[in-house]
């Protein structure tokens, strides 16, 4: 089953065999050279999906970012997590070293 193409009316459109109009050189050259742009923009941009190692670069660059950021705005709690952290780190090096 063929479609058939209709135009803005909803009337059919020419046939399908039928010859499109002739076009000019010109016409020609500047279609192709808009193909050929789009199609350079689309394996750019498949390019730079499939490049695979600089994405994970990429996403490391922003989660480090964000951490930094993270850090800077919460610059108390932080603090308290780091002091937490050596205390915690402080009682079992004292705590192993009685046990011996």
């Amino acid at each position: 089953m063929a479609a058939t193409p209709y135009d803005e009316t909803g009337t059919a459109g020419p046939a399908l065999d039928s010859q499109p109009s002739p076009a000019t050189k010109a016409e020609l050259e500047q279609d192709i050279a808009l193909t050929r742009a789009q199609l350079g923009e689309t394996v750019e941009a498949l390019t730079e999906r499939l490049d695979v190692k600089s994405r994970a670069q990429a996403g490391v660059s922003r989660g480090l970012a964000r951490a930094r950021d993270a850090a800077r705005t919460h610059v108390v709690p932080t603090a308290a997590l780091a002091a937490t952290a050596v205390a915690s780190m402080t009682g079992l090096v004292v705590w192993r070293r009685r046990r011996r």
